[in-house]
């Protein structure tokens, strides 16, 4: 997402879930290009907070541009971290993308064209293991029938040998009367399209997106294309992560089941933990923007919450000053405190008791929310159904592991006791 994925807020959700793939904003091939010998933009652009489970996506329509866009890509993975993937998208509905820079959605009108974009990325990065994605939409204007959508991915796939596709499952207008937030909203959702693609290309591998905000959400959609005999290979979100980044804390151990989910404990801990980057990450960007850049992903930690409101004031206030080089990374006021400390300081705003509430209990009472906003209606059966009973079976392993490491830390104890003649 554009504005919003960025190193920093990439960085926040690997401490939140570290099973996530994470997704870069889109970036421009010709950006890449032409800031090539300028640190500064390579380390905006191309900077990973983690060396694997992170995707790179690109814009542009120029085979040629988005070759040397992924050679420059290569050239800075050993300073700047790698990317496990990189993908092209081609599902943007943004004026500035579609009409004047002819890429994003407006490349499905050419699946030629995107056929041969992704052949030249590939000859740079299948080489070296990194896989080539395409991300778009089920159809751009009157192009909009599941046969257009199956047209595009079966010239796409056979042209260039792409196996990896990311369907938004609403069509674009590009006409010029819809704004990307309409696009974001009016077309109706056609999951059926992305179900019936996986069921028509099942060596491909299909995620889902669009729609989807909560692992309810995940989880629902999941089982209703199971339940057709197929299986999704992925669900994406994006508002929905943006929104409440906490809210996805224990997705890892919903989604995955076991102990896979990992992460932070606390949003107390996530803050300490997230103030050593923001410190680290104000010394070298030291300005007005760079602090804003660095504060945004942790506005939103306290959605929904009593003081969320009060939380998000506080942040904002801090954004307002900010380090530079010039006067020593003090802020505008003539004070040097870090980053970190001001984050420390902030979570006063909040109780105590919010602020230290544990992945478990948070998951808890979310769940409880989305059963009282869908009116307790479900029985058990249906996708909400599903999404429940996951939960649950998730809770229950979680207190059978509590209870057996309290035992054992008990066992220990009593074998200390004896040790020690107590």
């Amino acid at each position: 997402m554009m504005e919003y994925t960025d190193v920093h807020f990439r960085h926040l959700l690997h401490l939140i879930t570290p099973t996530m793939e994470l997704w870069s904003e889109m970036v421009t091939a010709m950006a890449i290009v032409n800031t090539k010998h300028d640190p500064f933009y390579m380390r905006r652009f191309l900077r990973t907070s983690r060396s694997n489970g992170t995707v790179l996506q690109l814009g542009g329509s120029d085979p040629n541009m988005l070759r040397e866009a992924c050679e420059v890509v290569l050239e800075n993975m050993s300073e700047h971290g790698g990317w496990t993937g990189v993908n092209l998208n081609c599902g943007c509905p943004s004026d500035k993308v579609s009409l004047k820079g002819c890429f994003g959605a407006r490349l499905m009108e050419n699946p030629e064209l995107v056929g041969e974009c992704v052949s030249a990325m590939k000859s740079v990065l299948d080489p070296v293991g990194i896989q080539v994605s395409v991300k778009c939409r089920i159809g751009v204007d009157s192009a909009d029938t599941y046969p257009d959508l199956r047209n595009f991915i079966t010239t796409v796939s056979q042209t260039s040998g792409c196996r990896t596709f990311q369907v938004h499952a609403r069509k674009a207008v590009l006409d010029g009367t819809f704004s990307p937030v309409d696009n974001r909203n009016i077309p109706p959702l056609k999951y059926d399209y992305v179900y019936r693609l996986k069921e028509d290309f099942p060596d491909l591998s299909v995620t889902l997106n669009g729609g989807v905000n909560s692992i309810s959400d995940v989880l629902s959609v999941a089982e209703a294309c199971k339940s057709r005999g197929g299986g999704l290979d992925g669900v994406m979100v994006g508002r929905g992560v943006v929104a409440q980044p906490w809210y996805w804390c224990t997705s890892g151990e919903v989604l995955y089941g076991g102990e896979r989910g990992g992460g932070v404990k606390s949003r107390r801990e996530l803050i300490r933990e997230y103030g050593i980057w923001a410190d680290k990450e104000e010394e070298w960007e030291g300005s007005k923007k760079g602090r804003r850049r660095i504060l945004r992903p942790v506005v939103n930690i306290f959605n929904g919450e009593m003081g969320g409101k009060r939380w998000r004031n506080r942040i904002d206030d801090i954004m307002k000053t900010a380090g530079s080089k010039r006067k020593g990374y003090k802020d505008e006021t003539g004070d040097d405190t870090k980053l970190s400390e001001l984050l420390e300081k902030a979570l006063e705003v909040m109780e105590p008791s919010i602020v230290d509430q544990t992945k478990e209990e948070t998951m808890e009472i979310m769940l409880l929310k989305e059963e009282i906003i869908q009116g307790g209606t479900d029985s058990g059966g249906g996708v909400d159904g599903v999404a429940r009973e996951a939960i649950k079976v998730w809770n229950e392993e979680r207190r059978e592991r509590e209870r057996l490491i309290k035992e054992d830390e008990g066992d220990i104890e009593e074998d200390a006791l004896r040790a020690g003649g107590g």
